[in-house]
């Protein structure tokens, strides 16, 4: 009989058509075999549902089967007798592989020798081969029509693919339909014994398909093919389904097949909406009249991606809970996955809605897989303090030897002792903590005990072995090391009391999973399922690779390699089965299933309609060059046609349509695509929807539309603020307070700190002043008679007060990752290291040029041998800079000794160059030995002070202070005035206290003034004189602030008060974030103590 070809619109019951063709061939006959034929499993599901719903069916059938192509042409080799062993994705890359290492090592290949090596290439050329096998386009027909060098390194490649899959008795999906063909061919009552062959859902058939329809409608006594149409827009939207009836027609021309096409009238579309019916007939007709929606259609304008699936997630909330509208009646298709996937994940679980989502979430996106990855790299970036710190924490292990106050230790330790990463650098950093003091004194104990730092090292050593991949196995080895790492599932079977595994590398990892919540361990556990399906993928590859490489073994790099490809490529599906949910899917896939609410994400230019992908291989003129050789290769116009998979979809809708867009990208207007146009022109009410759903940037959800806790505490914060609160957000407020009232009252508690914060009104709690009596008791006490007081202390109060509180009373520190190299601070102790070496080796002898070349060579002299013990001194890790860093350093002390030796030394300049001068004082303590502070009067009020001053020289009876600085910045003498810098008035002070206390009857009589010298400019600046009267006018004021200082802080207040002029805060500072200095009101009232 000939093939039955049901040529219908969309949507206007062709899968009804099937169900009663089906129908009729069991009525008579209930055993009779029918094979159903559609394009993937959510169809058949659906077909299965219809069947069994519909008023004529039975409870039971019998020899009705279902298949894919695919899996119909495995089961015709089947009952031919000739099983296949198909290779899948990864041992086809596998072979495409070693097939194009083996060309690029003969040099076979004349263009694509240098890119052959490469997964991007591998995965083009296996793509291509199936366009030409769907096609039917055999290796040596492709290598005869090659004209080009291109074209015959491709045809050279293809042609050795198939040699080796024929060799080796495998075959690919798509030669495994060839083989179906052959199979037909040879035996004329293969498949007779089928009554009925249903092809339903289809809109596309390829060549291979085709053929195969045709030859099993030759002996098949009836065969039904359905279709849509458009008709009488077959060159236009419906040409998507034309190309399909002209390959079907071709089909059984080229096989002599018979073909009956019948073009049937819609009969099966009065459970449609009529507007959507009406949008079918008029859609992408620009002299279509207008109508009305009639509540069918939602249009909805989002900023963005995420604005736009939270509104359609809400849409489907209300559909769910309002209306009561079932699960199974609501589907959203999606053009882009890649796009929409992960928003729709996510916003569907924070809007708690039952999904189900085609794809699934990315393997590579599971938080246990990706520490399973980070695990699997520390070896490979030689075990970086950040990354092994972070898998030591990691609740997803549980390292032997390793616990959690260990690696708090090693974390300290690492700080330190700057450690970067590298094996060698780990161990020698806890050796030496075993060994090197603590702190900064010599007398403070090491960090770790002889014993800890043993065990500590030998967990290490163990850690980094168990970690360290064999550099070459079998890929059964590599599997059987990585499942070891992983660990046993001993809670897998209740009855299971075997104990865990030794501790010899293994990471516990499936029980560390299983600890978490419920919610959590069926995610990961789902996500280590699809692991392990990955690595029995990989293994069964090995015996591919050893017939093809004749070798079991290879590297680790190549095995990780496939590991990380088939991992990226893999999806997690938690909820395979829809029944009970709202289906995701995209848009291929939705085909065929009609829904009451349809929901399309992305109508907005170059995602839906999509780009017409470039080829990498041919371009369209190429493709079409081939076409006329007799090689039909479709153009990028020919395989697109997003005009019709819309047109497809629309038809899907029976009750409502939501179509939704995003209007910015990159900051620029997102411009709607022709598709949105095409469903606006057929209402007149289209731009009215739009209006009333558009949402603009930043705009907060309405109190109607919130779906969840957040969204609705948003929206009644919002609506309180106006002056008369909607009804909705008033019973939004209640539901909130009664249902949720500690979430409510914690907002309401940050918004009024925040807004006390903005306000004029005097510093509080949050912004700094203390207030409980016991914590101010403390301060004051903190800061009393037995503090030690220090320059850099006293700056930190210059700064801000509240960066005083909570650098110097709550103790906290940025943490920062440690670095090769120095940082600033070590900088500065280089340089004061060796000047005040080289000074004291110069102290006999006055600063003038008659001595310059001496003080020179003596510089380097002190530099030689200071620079070379310079890392292990002051505790930094040499980088590969080092001797280009030494080079700089010591031209900048070269500088900086030639100009004080001369008579443009700013010392000279400032304080007189007719006495002699000399160094006095090297890197002096305030305190005489012994002492650790010397008592000072600053302010009138008695503080221990301690610190160190840089250099002080002698001119004639007079002493100057000399403080390096190793930045460039200036330091004013109004920044001491304005009391913002106290570093000098403590010195010069400090300074005349130690002449005073110093017995030397030779000693200079005064401290007449000092200066800041940085080295990198050479320049002076916040030079003091004390003789000058405006100098010491800015000592006294300094001394006043500082007062002013300590009397507030020690009645608790640290208020968030930036010191600079205009009320400007530091260019950076560690605490910003605590003090939020951001929103705090700068004209905030100063708040006495």
């Amino acid at each position: 009989m000939p093939t039955e070809l049901l040529l219908m619109p969309v949507g206007a019951g062709k899968t009804a058509f099937a169900l009663d063709a089906l129908l009729d061939t069991l009525h008579p006959q209930p055993f009779a075999r029918v094979w159903a034929l559609l394009p993937n499993a959510r169809q058949e599901d659906a077909f299965r549902q219809r069947l069994v719903e519909h008023p004529d069916a039975r409870q039971v059938y019998f020899n009705v089967e279902f298949f894919s192509f695919y899996t119909l042409y495995a089961h015709l080799l089947q009952m031919a007798a000739q099983p296949q062993k198909e290779i899948d994705t990864t041992a086809r890359y596998r072979l495409l592989r070693h097939i194009l290492a083996r060309l690029q090592r003969e040099d076979r290949l004349r263009v694509y020798s240098g890119i052959a090596h490469t997964q991007g290439f591998i995965e083009i050329v296996a793509d291509l081969i199936y366009e030409l096998k769907q096609n039917l386009i055999r290796p040596d027909d492709f290598a005869a029509a090659a004209q080009t060098d291109k074209d015959r390194d491709l045809a050279l490649i293809y042609s050795h693919y198939q040699e080796t899959l024929q060799t080796h008795k495998l075959v690919d999906r798509e030669g495994e339909g060839w083989l179906a063909l052959v199979a037909l061919d040879a035996n004329p009552k293969l498949a007779a014994d089928v009554a009925l062959l249903l092809v339903d859902g289809y809109d596309q058939f390829n060549p291979l398909q085709a053929r195969l329809l045709a030859q099993l409608s030759t002996r098949i006594p009836r065969t039904l093919v359905t279709l849509p149409t458009v008709p009488g827009r077959q060159e236009t939207v419906g040409r998507r389904f034309a190309r399909a009836l002209e390959r079907i027609q071709a089909a059984h021309d080229e096989q002599n097949a018979p073909l009956n096409v019948q073009n049937i009238q819609p009969g099966y579309t009065q459970d449609r909406h009529p507007a959507i019916n009406d949008l079918l007939e008029r859609a992408f007709r620009p002299d279509a009249p207008a109508r009305p929606s009639d509540g069918c259609l939602t249009l909805i304008e989002a900023p963005d991606p995420a604005a736009e699936v939270g509104a359609l997630l809400r849409r489907v909330k209300r559909l769910l809970l309002v209306e009561g509208c079932p699960p199974d009646d609501i589907m959203i298709a999606v053009r882009d996955w890649t796009l929409y996937g992960r928003h729709l994940a996510e916003q569907a679980r924070t809007y708690d809605l039952p999904v189900a989502l085609h794809y699934g979430e990315s393997l590579a996106d599971n938080p246990a897989i990706i520490a399973l990855i980070n695990l699997l790299e520390l070896h490979a970036y030689d075990f970086r303090r950040r990354d092994l710190i972070d898998v030591l924490r990691s609740p997803y292990f549980r390292i032997h030897g390793l616990r959690s106050d260990q690696v708090d230790t090693l974390e300290r330790i690492s700080q330190a002792h700057r450690v970067t990463g590298g094996r060698q650098m780990w161990l020698e950093a806890v050796d030496a903590a075993a060994v090197l003091p603590a702190g900064d004194g010599e007398n403070e104990p090491p960090m770790l005990e002889a014993d800890a730092a043993n065990t500590l090292s030998a967990a290490l050593k163990a850690l980094f072995d168990a970690i360290t991949p064999p550099q070459q196995a079998t890929i059964g080895e590599f599997i059987v090391w990585l499942e070891h790492l992983i660990g046993p599932d001993t809670a897998a079977d209740p009855d299971d009391n075997a104990p865990d595994a030794p501790p010899d590398g293994t990471f516990h990892m499936l029980a560390c999973v299983r600890s978490g919540s419920p919610d959590l361990v069926s995610r990961d556990l789902t996500a280590l399922h699809e692991l392990k399906h990955i690595l029995r993928s990989l293994l069964k590859a090995q015996f591919l690779a050893q017939a093809l490489e004749n070798t079991q073994r290879q590297e680790w790099a190549t095995f990780y390699n496939d590991l990380k490809i088939a991992i990226g490529k893999a999806a997690v599906n938690r909820s395979p089965n829809r029944t009970g949910r709202v289906l995701v899917t995209t848009i291929e896939n939705a085909r065929g299933l009609p829904h009451r609410h349809l929901l399309i994400p992305g109508l907005s230019e170059s995602i839906f309609p999509a780009p017409t992908p470039e080829d990498p291989l041919y371009l369209d003129s190429e493709r079409r060059a081939w076409t006329q050789a007799g090689i039909h290769l479709q153009t990028g116009a020919e395989r697109t046609g997003d005009e019709g998979l819309f047109y497809e979809l629309i038809g899907l809708a029976r009750q409502t349509l939501t179509l939704s867009r995003p209007t910015v990208k990159d900051g620029a207007p997102w411009p709607e695509s022709h598709l949105w146009r095409a469903v606006k022109t057929v209402f007149d009410d289209a731009d009215a929807i739009i209006f009333q759903n558009r949402i603009g940037l930043g705009a907060v959800v309405p109190a109607t539309e919130a779906a969840s806790t957040a969204e609705a505490a948003l929206a009644v914060a919002d609506g309180l603020n106006t002056a008369q609160p909607d009804a909705e957000v008033i019973e939004l407020y209640n539901w909130l307070a009664a249902r949720h009232n500690s979430h409510w009252a914690r907002i309401r508690a940050g918004r009024a700190i925040e807004l006390s914060r903005m306000s004029r009104q005097p510093h509080d709690r949050y912004s700094g002043r203390l207030r409980a009596s016991r914590l101010i008791e403390w301060v004051a006490d903190e800061l009393g008679s037995r503090r030690v007081w220090s320059a850099s202390q006293f700056n930190d109060f210059g700064m801000c007060g509240f960066r005083f509180f909570a650098k110097r009373l709550l103790k906290l520190e940025a943490l920062e990752e440690p670095e090769e190299g120095l940082d600033v601070l070590q900088i500065g102790l280089v340089n004061h290291d060796i000047l005040e070496k080289t000074y004291k080796r110069l102290r006999h002898i006055t600063i003038s040029l008659e001595h310059a070349e001496l003080a020179v060579q003596t510089l380097r002299e002190v530099a030689a041998e200071a620079l070379r013990e310079a890392p292990a001194r002051f505790g930094f890790r040499a980088s590969a800079l080092w001797e280009q860093e030494k080079a700089v350093l010591l031209r900048r002390l070269e500088a900086l000794v030639r100009l004080d030796f001369s008579d443009d030394s700013p010392i000279a300049q400032k304080f007189g160059s007719d006495l002699p001068r000399r160094p006095y004082a090297l890197e002096k303590p305030f305190a005489p030995e012994g002492s650790d502070a010397i008592t000072l009067t600053i302010g009138g009020e008695e503080l221990r002070v301690r610190g160190f001053i840089d250099r002080i020289d002698r001119i004639g009876d007079r002493a100057v202070i000399v403080d390096y600085k190793s930045n460039s910045g200036s330091i004013p003498v109004r920044e001491m005035a304005h009391g913002r810098n106290f570093q000098m008035m403590l010195y010069l002070l400090a300074a005349a206290h130690m002449l005073q206390a110093d017995p030397d009857p030779d000693r200079p009589l005064a401290v007449v003034g000092g200066l800041f010298w940085h080295i990198n400019s050479r320049t002076a600046s916040g030079a003091v004189e004390r003789e000058r009267a405006e100098d010491e006018a800015a000592i006294r004021s300094a001394e006043e602030h500082l007062r002013r200082y300590l009397r507030r802080a020690r009645a608790g207040n640290f208020a968030v008060h930036p010191n600079k002029p205009g009320a400007a805060c530091a260019h950076y500072c560690d605490y910003s974030q605590f003090c939020r200095v951001a929103v705090t009101n700068r004209a905030k009232r100063e708040a006495a103590p």
